[in-house]
C-alpha cells in the first residue's frame, strides 16, 4: 500500500481487497471507499481508469486484464491535498505446456551410466513464483526455484541428473510446474504436470544361482534336468556350452552319466554375458564291480610336476597294478600299489589301476588334468593407434600364449577394477594352445585397463589376466579341528589344522599379534592365548578357522580361594600395570601365567604381576594355585586402550557454500584407535550434541573408523560450527573423565534468500525515524525502491523519513537465492 499526502485520518481510503492476484485475461474488481467528506475520488490506471466522483465508493473494474506491468492507485482530494493508495497487482499465467525429455540421448539407458533429464516450461508468468518439482513415480526427488523478477511470460528449463540402476527399469519420471502465488492467489496453487517419461534400463544378466548349483550329482540310469534362469534387460538368451561343437539353446538341459564333466550356462544380452560353470559329479561306487580305492580320486598337476596316487583293495586277489603310458607299475600281490611320476610331461595320459579278482579283471580310471600357465598375456588395439574419439567403436584384443587345458580357461576383461566381459573356451584339446580374444566397445570415456588376480598365475606385470579354473581355495578340515578345544593345566594338547586346495595350501597359526607359527600342528597349554586362528593360504586366497582355547578348572571362590586386586585393569598402550594375587589358605604354590610378565610359582601367600610397558593387545593373564590336590586359576580381564592419532571432519562430495534446505553429508575420520567396541563418536553443532555413533566390533588392535552425519541446513545455521569427538567409554575402572579427542571445527556457510520479519510497516515521519529495509541474507542482498514520490533510483537499504513525502514506499531485497518485498507506509505527524 502506498499513501501520499497526510496522515491516515486525513486520507482515510480503504481498498477491498487490499491486493489482487489475477489470471492473465481474467476480470478484476476492487472497491475504494471513504467515510469522510471529500472533493472527489477516483482511480488512476493504465487500463480501466475511473473518472473522479463525489460518491464515497468507486470501483476499478477490468473485464479482461492484459497489461503485465499495470500500476493502479486510488486517489482522493481531501483536506486541501490529494492522497493515494497503491494497489499491488500480480498477473499470472499458467504454462502453455510442460514437457519432459532426455538430453542428447534416445532409447534405453545403460545401468550405472549418468543421464540428464530436461523439463521445459513454456510461456509462464511471473517466473519468480515458479517452482519446478521433479518426481520419480509419486516421490519428489528434486526442486528448482527461479529468482528472475521479470513479470511477462517466459520459457524456463530445469534439468535433473540421474544414474539409473536395474531397480529403475520401468520407472516413470515426470515434472510439474507450480505457481506459488501466496494467500491471495488461487488455492491450491496452480500446477501443470508433464507427461510421464518411462525409462528402460538395460542391465547385464544375473543368473539365478539358487536354481542352478555349481555341482550337480547324477547317478547312472537316472537323468537330471537342470534349469538356468536369468534376469536381465533385454531378456537374456540362455545357452549351454556342452563341448566344443555342441551349443544347446534352452533354459533346461538334461544331463546323464555320459554328459561331459564341465558345463557352462551362458546368459547373454546386448549389455554383456554372464557365465555360470557347472560341474557334473557322477555318482555311484565302483566297489560292487571292482573293489579298488584310489587316493586321491583325481589329480591336477602342473606340466613337469610330480604325481603320486595310491590304489588299494581290501579283498583277496591274484594281482594288481597300474597301466600307464608313463610310469607303469608291475603287477603285485600286495594290497596297495602306487603310481609315481617325478616329472609328468605326457598331456594325454590316462592311467588306470587294475586287479585280477573273482576270475576276471576290472579297472578304475584315474582322471588326470595337466595344466600350464600362459607364457604371456598381452592386450592391444586392433587396427588403431593413438587417441580414441568419443562415440566411435574400437576393438581390443587379448592374446594368451601357450596355455593348457583350454577348456578350463576364462579370460576376464576389466575397465579399472570393474569386470566388463568374459570369454570362455570349450575346446577339449589338452595340449598348450595360442588364443586370441577380441572386445568391441563404443568409447564414452577413457578406458584404463588394469591387471586382476595376476598373482594367481605368478605372471610378470601385464594388463590382462587369464584365469585357469584348476585352482582351488583352501578348505580346512573342520572335523579334525574343532572350534573349541579344552585344555587342563599341566596337560598339553596337540591340535591339527589340515586343508585341501590347489596349489597345496601352507598352514600357519596366529597365536597373538607378534607370534605366527608355520606348522600343521600346534601344542597348546593353559598359558596359550584364548583366541587362535589357523590360516590356510595359497595363491587363490586364505581360509581362516578360529579356535577358542577353553582353560578347564573351576574359578569358584569356595574351590579356588584366590583374590585379585584390582579385579580388572584398564591400561593405556605402553603403560605400566601391577596386580596382586593373594590367598588365605595353605597351598603348594601360586603364580601368574601370562604371555608378558610371567611370574614364577612361589610358596608365599601373595604374588604380583607387573609389566612396566604393556604392549601385547590380546594378553590374558591368569593367577593359578596348587591347592587341595588340584590346580585352580582366576583370569584377569585386561583392556588395553589407545587414543586416536587424529580425528578429522570433512564434507562428502561438496565444496563451498551450502544451499538452504538442501541435504549434505559430513564425515568424521578417527585414525588408529582401540578398542573400537568402546568407541563413541559424538557429533556437535556448536556446543549442542546432535548425533552419536557407536561401534560393536570386537577387534582389540587399533583400527580406523568413519562416522557420517546428514544435515539439511537453514538460515540459522549460517556460520554454525560442526565438529566431532572420539570418546573411549572404558567403564568405572577406566580413566576419569573418559579420554576424548576432538576434531577441528567445520564452519558452515549457508546461502539463503532475504526474508523480512513483516511485510508491512507503518512509520511516523520525524527527523529521527528512517525507512529501514535492511534484511539478513547470504549472499548480501541488493535493494531497490519503488514509489511515485521517488524521482531517482535508490539502492540504499535505508531512507530517512524527514526527506520524504508521506505515502507508500515499496522495497525489494534480492540476492542469488531469491527476493522479498516490504511495504512502508509513511505518515505525517498526527494532529492532536
Amino acid at each position: 500500500m502506498c499513501l501520499t499526502g497526510s496522515h491516515a485520518d486525513e486520507c482515510p481510503l480503504q481498498l477491498n481487497p487490499q491486493r489482487v492476484v489475477v489470471k492473465y485475461g481474467g476480470s478484476v474488481s476492487v472497491d475504494c471507499s471513504t467515510s469522510v467528506p471529500h472533493k472527489g475520488m477516483g482511480w488512476e490506471a493504465s487500463e480501466g481508469p475511473v473518472p473522479m466522483t463525489r460518491d464515497s465508493l468507486t470501483t476499478w473494474r477490468v473485464p479482461e486484464l492484459r497489461e503485465w506491468g499495470i500500476e493502479t492507485t486510488c486517489f482522493m482530494n481531501y483536506n486541501k491535498t490529494q492522497c493515494t493508495v497503491y494497489l499491488p497487482v500480480t498477473i499470472y499465467k499458467t504454462p502453455d505446456s510442460v514437457s519432459i525429455s532426455t538430453v542428447n540421448h534416445n532409447g534405453p539407458m545403460m545401468e550405472r551410466n549418468q543421464y540428464e533429464l530436461q523439463c521445459d516450461v513454456l510461456n509462464v508468468a511471473p517466473v519468480q513464483n515458479l517452482t519446478v518439482n521433479w518426481y520419480k513415480g509419486q516421490t519428489l526427488v528434486d526442486q528448482t526455484i527461479f529468482t528472475d523478477t521479470i513479470k511477462t511470460p517466459v520459457n524456463k528449463t530445469s534439468k535433473l541428473l540421474i544414474r539409473p540402476d536395474r531397480a529403475d527399469d520401468g520407472a516413470q519420471y515426470w515434472c510439474e510446474a507450480k505457481l506459488e502465488l501466496g494467500e491471495e492467489g488461487p488455492q491450491p496453487p496452480p500446477t501443470a504436470p508433464s507427461e510421464h517419461l518411462s525409462i528402460t534400463v538395460y542391465f547385464k544378466p544375473i543368473i539365478n544361482e539358487a536354481k542352478l548349483p555349481s555341482i550337480v550329482p547324477v547317478f547312472r540310469g537316472y537323468p537330471v534336468v537342470i534349469v538356468c534362469e536369468a534376469e536381465g534387460n533385454p531378456k537374456p538368451t540362455i545357452s549351454w556350452s556342452v563341448n566344443t561343437n555342441n551349443i544347446v539353446y534352452s533354459e533346461t538341459l538334461t544331463i546323464t552319466d555320459s554328459t561331459p564333466e564341465d558345463l557352462h550356462c551362458i546368459a547373454s544380452n546386448s549389455v554383456g554375458n554372464t557365465i555360470r560353470r557347472v560341474k557334473v559329479s557322477k555318482q555311484g561306487s565302483h566297489a560292487d564291480d571292482c573293489p579298488l580305492q584310489l587316493n586321491p580320486q583325481r589329480v591336477v598337476v602342473k606340466y613337469g610336476g610330480s604325481v603320486s596316487v595310491d590304489c588299494s583293495t581290501s579283498v583277496p586277489h591274484k594281482g594288481m597294478g597300474w597301466e600307464a603310458s608313463e610310469g607303469p607299475v608291475p603287477m603285485t600281490r600286495d594290497s596297495l600299489t602306487t603310481w609315481r611320476v617325478p616329472e609328468l610331461r605326457e598331456w594325454d595320459i590316462e592311467p588306470s589301476c587294475f586287479i585280477n579278482y573273482n576270475k576276471t579283471q576290472c579297472t578304475v580310471n584315474l582322471p588326470v588334468t595337466i595344466y600350464k600357465t600362459p607364457d604371456s598375456v598381452s592386450i592391444s588395439t586392433v587396427n588403431h593407434n593413438g587417441p580414441m574419439m568419443e562415440g566411435n567403436q574400437y576393438e581390443l584384443q587379448c592374446d594368451v600364449l601357450n596355455v593348457a587345458p583350454v577348456q578350463n580357461l576364462t579370460v576376464n576383461w576389466y575397465k579399472g577394477q570393474t569386470l566388463v566381459d568374459q570369454t570362455i573356451f570349450t575346446d577339449t584339446i589338452k595340449t598348450p594352445t595360442e588364443l586370441m580374444m577380441e572386445l568391441s566397445t563404443g568409447v564414452k570415456q577413457s578406458w584404463n585397463w588394469d591387471k586382476k588376480d595376476l598373482d594367481l598365475l605368478q605372471q610378470p606385470h601385464q594388463n590382462i589376466s587369464a584365469l585357469l579354473y584348476i585352482v582351488i581355495k583352501p578348505i580346512i578340515n573342520e572335523t579334525k579341528l574343532p572350534s573349541i578345544v579344552p585344555v587342563f593345566r599341566g596337560y598339553p594338547v596337540v591340535i591339527v589344522c589340515e586343508a585341501e586346495g590347489n596349489p597345496k595350501p601352507s598352514i600357519s597359526w596366529s597365536v597373538n599379534t607378534n607370534n605366527i607359527v608355520y606348522s600343521e600342528t600346534l601344542t597348546i597349554t593353559d598359558s596359550t592365548p584364548e583366541d587362535l586362528h589357523c590360516i590356510a593360504s595359497n595363491s587363490v586366497g586364505n581360509t581362516i578357522r578360529r579356535v577358542k582355547v577353553s582353560i578347564q578348572g573351576s574359578h569358584a571362590d569356595d574351590e579356588c580361594p584366590l583374590q585379585i586386586n584390582p579385579q580388572r585393569v584398564i591400561v593405556r598402550y605402553g603403560g605400566s600395570v601391577s596386580v596382586n594375587c593373594s590367598t588365605s589358605v595353605p597351598h603348594r604354590g601360586l603364580g601368574w601365567e601370562a604371555s608378558e610378565g610371567v611370574v614364577p610359582m612361589t610358596k608365599d601367600n601373595l604374588t604380583t604381576w607387573r609389566v612396566s610397558e604393556l604392549r601385547e593387545w590380546g594378553i590374558e593373564p591368569a593367577c593359578f594355585m596348587n591347592y587341595n590336590k588340584t590346580q585352580c586359576g582366576v583370569n584377569l580381564p585386561v583392556t588395553i586402550y589407545k587414543t586416536p592419532d587424529s580425528v578429522s571432519i570433512s564434507t562428502v562430495n561438496h565444496n563451498g557454500p551450502m544451499m538452504e534446505r538442501n541435504q549434505y553429508e559430513l564425515q568424521c575420520d578417527v585414525l588408529n584407535v582401540a578398542p573400537v567396541q568402546n568407541l563413541t563418536v559424538n557429533w556437535y553443532k556448536g556446543q549442542t550434541l546432535v548425533d552419536q555413533t557407536i561401534f560393536t566390533d570386537t577387534i582389540k588392535t587399533p583400527v580406523n573408523k568413519t562416522s557420517k552425519l546428514l544435515i539439511r541446513p537453514d538460515r540459522a545455521d549460517d556460520g554454525a560450527q560442526y565438529w566431532c569427538e572420539a570418546k573411549l567409554e572404558l567403564g568405572e575402572e577406566g580413566p576419569r573423565p573418559p579420554p576424548t579427542a576432538p576434531s577441528k571445527t567445520l564452519n558452515v556457510e549457508v546461502y539463503y534468500k532475504p526474508k523480512h520479519s513483516s511485510s508491512t510497516e507503518t512509520i511516523i515521519k520525524t527527523k529521527e525515524e528512517s525507512l529501514n529495509c535492511t534484511v539478513k541474507a547470504n549472499p548480501a542482498p541488493t535493494y531497490s525502491w519503488h514509489s511515485e514520490h521517488l524521482k531517482e533510483t535508490i539502492s540504499s537499504s535505508v531512507l530517512r523519513s524527514s526527506t520524504l513525502s508521506s505515502g507508500i514506499y515499496n522495497c525489494t531485497a534480492t540476492n542469488s537465492q531469491g527476493s522479498d518485498f516490504k511495504e512502508f507506509i509513511l505518515k505525517s505527524t498526527a494532529v492532536l
